[in-house]
């Protein structure tokens, strides 16, 4: 199987909003969820965005929105701590997501998460070293499972 990387990712998929992560996506979800931080009230501008990206305006509401959650986590917002989990689980590889999955595992590190949220973390993180998809963001991956597993 050949390593996942930048260079074998189509540029509209690597430079995209995975499916089901858009803008008003995440906003339905996060309400769904029974969230109330105000995940998504500012509409993002430039600089941050490359010209030359696909989807530039969708890339960089998903970006901010993504931002929104992580404001929401440090607040202790449940449905933002399962957003970030599942943020993690979809295991997107692209533009700005190995910082955004290791900014929400070092996020998670202070919240209080489920059972099964942990199970559902613990079991992702199997999978990832089972087929040899450490990534940089491993590193806070590895913390976070040091901090949920001495519950």
């Amino acid at each position: 199987m050949e390593r996942i990387s930048s260079r074998n990712i189509p540029l509209e998929t690597y430079h995209g909003v995975p499916n089901g992560w858009s803008r008003l996506e995440l906003i339905a979800l996060h309400k769904s969820l029974g969230g109330v931080f105000p995940i998504a009230n500012i509409e993002a501008t430039e600089p941050g965005a490359p010209s030359w990206l696909p989807d530039r305006y969708n890339w960089l509401q998903y970006r901010e929105t993504l931002r929104g959650i992580a404001k929401g986590m440090k607040t202790g917002e449940p449905a933002c701590v399962e957003l970030a989990i599942r943020y993690i689980e979809l295991n997107y590889f692209g533009s700005y997501s190995g910082f955004l999955r290791a900014r929400f595992a070092r996020l998670l590190k202070s919240q209080e998460l489920s059972k099964t949220q942990i199970s559902r973390l613990n079991n992702h993180f199997s999978f990832l070293i089972e087929s040899k998809q450490c990534f940089e963001e491993f590193k806070e991956y590895n913390k976070l499972r040091k901090k949920i597993n001495n519950l």
